[in-house]
């Protein structure tokens, strides 16, 4: 096996492995939001089976996720 075959290999393998690291990073950021978004659909169902909770309440709380999951749809979206 030659050097030059040896050196491909190993910039191959160095490719292989950036690629996989920019992929774990990819999912770890997937998963965080996954956990974010199941997160804030509990609260939300707790807030729904609050009894004192107003439909205001439950509008308010609709319009703060979207203001994180669909920014660029400007629906009242503010920093109030």
């Amino acid at each position: 096996m030659s050097l030059d075959s040896i050196a491909d290999r190993f910039a191959k393998l160095r490719a292989m492995r950036e690629k996989l690291c920019k992929q774990e990073t990819s999912w770890k950021e997937a998963f965080q939001a996954r956990d974010w978004v199941v997160s804030e659909l509990q609260s939300f169902k707790a807030l729904i089976l609050h009894e004192a909770s107003t439909q205001d309440d439950l509008i308010n709380r609709i319009d703060d996720l979207l203001c994180v999951l669909a920014p660029s749809q400007d629906d009242g979206c503010n920093d109030d």
